[in-house]
């Protein structure tokens, strides 16, 4: 479905503004055609609710509505902020009389992957924290603290391997620490630079299919979002082929893309949806394979799809609850790994320069 663009009130894109924010906006919106308020009223009120940046990007989506353009139309001239799932939902709702509906369903689909990334994000900064204070502690215990230790064991020269290790460490630190801290600072964006761009994506999105947990969590949120997207474009009446090009978009795994893609090409030749997911049992399980054929045989495909994206979605909620408990004792095994290595480190050399005097 192709949304035209060329309309004269358009502003400059702003990439800042939050899910949450377009999950309201798309809530109140379709809340307000409800209760019978009219586009242009609704898209006015919306924008002086909204955030500055935001509210002037609707402002100027109600001056091209009121020129005569449709709704998915002015949204398009916004490709930063609105994304296509987004356009063609809306256009979808615009075609088939449903729009409030989809409205709803759009600001659904945002509100779940704003709670997944939330989740996620929630999980990780506990582990985060905690390895940054280590790592911190580590660079002033040994600008500090194990520069005064180490002197003990000057002219020692049958030092624990583990006491060999941290006075090389302190060592080094104590002459190229600055230069060790900058390269690491650098290593860190540069990798995080090139982990974004696009060259390199089906290699860590390959990886990301194959780490534990982690895996799961990306096929399952990947399978919710397929179901999802795809079962809501369909009720509003979109070709299946017109549905799955919409659906690929909405997919964070480039392999889950590359299937739907795929699929959306075969299926505009003659085939089944549920023939092409056969090819691909390695990302769809046989479940969805299964239900969406029995859909398409029965004529009930949206209504399958939404019961298997409801699900997914359960099962994502689970997982993603459950991530912090077993990110917390690995990270409580590392710690203690810490600890225990500069005691060993420390106190064994120690022990050993204690006896020999007693002896």
């Amino acid at each position: 479905m192709r949304i035209k663009t060329n309309w004269s009130f358009k502003l400059p894109n702003l990439k800042g503004v939050s899910l949450t924010a377009k999950v309201l906006f798309a809530r109140h919106l379709s809340i307000m055609l409800r209760s019978g308020t009219t586009l242009s009223e609704a898209l006015e009120i919306a924008s002086e609710a909204s955030e500055a940046g935001f509210g002037r990007i609707i402002a100027d989506i109600g001056n091209s509505v009121r020129t005569g353009r449709t709704l998915s139309e002015s949204f398009a001239g916004y490709p930063a902020v609105f994304s296509e799932f987004f356009v063609s939902g809306t256009a979808a709702g615009e075609k088939s009389g449903t729009l409030e509906e989809n409205l709803e369903s759009i600001a659904d689909q945002l509100e779940r992957d704003k709670e997944l990334q939330d989740k996620i994000k929630g999980a990780m900064t506990y582990p985060i924290i905690v390895l940054t204070a280590c790592f911190g502690l580590g660079i002033v215990m040994s600008y500090v603290v194990l520069p005064k230790i180490m002197t003990i064991f000057e002219g020692v020269s049958d030092l624990p391997a583990p006491t060999r290790m941290l006075v090389a460490f302190t060592n080094f630190i104590q002459h190229h620490g600055i230069v060790f801290i900058v390269a690491l600072a650098a290593g860190i964006f540069g990798t995080t630079w090139i982990l974004r761009r696009k060259f390199v994506r089906p290699l860590t999105h390959w990886f990301i299919l194959y780490i534990p947990i982690i895996n799961t969590i990306s096929r399952k949120s990947n399978l919710t979002r397929f179901c999802g997207s795809l079962g809501m474009l369909l009720k509003s009446g979109l070709l299946i082929e017109e549905a799955l090009a919409v659906t690929k978009s909405t997919m964070s795994n480039y392999y889950f893309r590359k299937a739907v893609n795929e699929a959306a090409s075969r299926i505009g030749k003659g085939t089944k949806l549920a023939d092409n997911l056969t090819q691909y049992k390695s990302l769809f399980p046989i479940i969805v394979i299964k239900m969406v054929h029995i859909g398409e045989e029965s004529g009930t495909l949206e209504e399958n799809l939404l019961y298997l994206a409801g699900f997914y979605q359960k099962e994502v909620d689970v997982l993603t609850k459950s991530l912090s408990t077993v990110i917390e004792p690995l990270l409580l095994l590392f710690v203690g790994g810490i600890v225990a290595f500069f005691a060993l480190a420390v106190m064994t050399p120690l022990y050993n320069l204690s006896s020999a005097v007693a002896q």
